[in-house]
């Protein structure tokens, strides 16, 4: 079979793979669409803090299952699923707290475990959700990045009537307006230098939108917010990111963190104290925000059209890296056929 390496910094290869077989408890998926990530761009450009190259990476995957192991009820052959790539132990405390996301012992597929960019892949049967005959393969494969909104959204707390400020709008960043949105927020701001981006920010619930690059965009957001943000999503996770976040939650906001951060950042903690600011990391996502991302993509909560801006064949996929990479773009998929 065919499959993306990311072989070294800034280097992606089309390879050739014996095609996995799937062992006990296990399923072999032929992909149909997969997405790249920011993880993955992460990976390309060997900043990504957990990913060590080489590595084959994938995991936003809708497909069909090609054949199963021994062992694997209620799902066979033909059958259209989609990917939760996370690999917990299960025996862990968090793992037994039913906060998998958190694992002592966590791999996740297409990070550190053989992803989907290629003909075929392999996951236990537990981690594949089959998908609604609504849904097309190119929302399918939206799910799994949707489902990282949900989570945050949910760790966030109630947020019915809160003031929301979303910093970044990327993948995460607009689909947390959208779970923001569904979630009740009243208002949503986001803060994003890319017009193309911001026009997609306001089509999907953002109430204003402002370019950080211009001009200080706090007062603005501010003022669209009748105050200071309940809850800043920093999706983007960067030096000037995290200190606008601070700002905008000032005082007694809550800061969620998103992004991945390609390096270490520096807070004031006098102002954390201070202004009793709530700083929060989240990771991934468990069952429960995959069964919302999947209802919210099923009733039409996201339109594909909005997110997927370019779909690329496998082979294409160093093209597609690079259009990703861009920034032009909003989600890039590759396709096996």
């Amino acid at each position: 079979m065919r499959q993306l390496v990311i072989s070294s910094p800034g280097v992606v290869e089309l390879q050739e793979a014996e095609t996995p077989e799937p062992g006990p408890g296990e399923v072999q998926v032929l992909t149909k669409v997969v997405g790249i990530c920011g993880s993955d761009l992460h990976a390309l450009a060997g900043t990504h803090p957990f990913i060590t190259l080489p590595c084959v990476p994938g995991h936003e995957v809708a497909g069909v299952i090609g054949t199963t192991g021994p062992g694997v009820t209620g799902l066979q052959a033909g059958l259209r699923v989609i990917l939760e790539p996370n690999l917990y132990c299960g025996q862990c405390p968090y793992c037994r707290a039913g906060r998998y996301n958190l694992c002592e012992r966590l791999k996740v597929v297409g990070c550190q475990a053989p992803g989907a960019m290629a003909d075929a892949f392999t996951a236990p049967a537990s981690r594949l959700h089959v998908i609604p005959d609504s849904l097309t393969d190119a929302q399918a494969a939206l799910v799994e990045p949707l489902s990282t909104a949900v989570h945050a959204v949910r760790m966030a707390g109630p947020l019915a009537g809160a003031a929301v400020a979303v910093l970044g709008a990327g993948t995460i960043g607009l689909f947390t307006v959208t779970a923001a949105a569904r979630a009740g927020a009243r208002a949503v701001a986001v803060s994003e230098p890319r017009d193309s981006k911001r026009q997609r920010a306001l089509r999907l619930g953002a109430a204003f939108c402002a370019d950080p690059l211009t001009a200080d965009p706090v007062p603005g957001m501010r003022q669209a917010l009748g105050g200071h943000a309940d809850v800043t999503f920093d999706c983007v996770s960067s030096q000037a990111s995290i200190a606008q976040a601070i700002r905008l939650a000032e005082n007694g906001g809550t800061v969620m963190v998103i992004g991945v951060a390609a390096e270490d950042v520096t807070i004031s903690l006098p102002i954390i104290q201070d202004r009793e600011i709530r700083l929060v990391g989240s990771a991934m996502y468990v069952r429960q925000d995959v069964l919302r991302a999947i209802e919210l993509m099923a009733d039409g909560a996201v339109p594909a059209g909005e997110l997927v801006t370019a779909t690329l064949p496998l082979a294409d996929g160093a093209q597609a890296f690079r259009r990703a990479a861009s920034g032009n773009d909003i989600k890039v998929h590759l396709a096996t056929s």
